[in-house]
């Protein structure tokens, strides 16, 4: 039996995710993969399991990256976006394991906010580079025809809402120092 569950987790809430799965799994239902926002489950017996997600861009070798997982008595479920996905019964867990002290933690939050920044940096670029050629043509030159400034108008709405919809990673950023300074477990 399967079950698929649509829901939206942002790279900061990899936390709440983690306890998002071990709840499925307690009720019986084991993470066999995800694809885009759907988690696909299987039936399974219901168990106490701990999910740990790291966040791996590429650092190193794939199989060699799941291999470390491995040999501390973690399984490997599956991948996404740079996102692995990992369980371990909660009886075999100890908290001297991976990711369970604050110094890695850090770590984790450190390499998230390092691939949003990369992420958001050029669209604050290109948005202040569009309005800055729009104020100057607007009240200052007359650079281009209104065809041309109608188009690059539309090119600035759809930047600023994309720079809208990054105040989402700027409350991602927030959490995460939360995560790294400790107040949030």
């Amino acid at each position: 039996m399967v079950k698929k569950i649509r829901k939206k987790f942002y790279l900061s809430d990899f936390e709440e995710e983690q306890a998002f799965l071990s709840s499925q799994h307690s009720a019986g239902w084991q993470l066999t993969e995800i694809r885009g926002k759907k988690y696909f489950f299987e039936a399974c017996d219901q168990e106490s399991v701990i999910y740990q997600i790291d966040f791996n861009p590429k650092e190193q070798q794939k199989s060699e990256y799941i291999q470390l997982f491995t040999d501390f008595g973690w399984s490997f479920i599956t991948e996404k976006e740079g996102k692995y996905y990992f369980s371990k019964p909660a009886l075999q867990y100890s908290e001297d394991q991976l990711f369970s002290d604050r110094e890695t933690k850090m770590m984790m939050c450190n390499k998230i906010i390092k691939r949003k920044l990369i992420q958001l940096i050029p669209l604050s670029v290109i948005a202040v580079i569009i309005s800055t050629v729009l104020a100057l043509n607007l009240f200052y030159l007359d650079l281009f025809p209104r065809g041309i400034l109608f188009i690059l108008s539309l090119i600035w709405i759809g930047w600023l809402s994309l720079t809208l919809y990054s105040m989402k990673y700027v409350s991602g950023f927030f959490k995460l120092k939360k995560i790294i300074n400790g107040n949030v477990n």
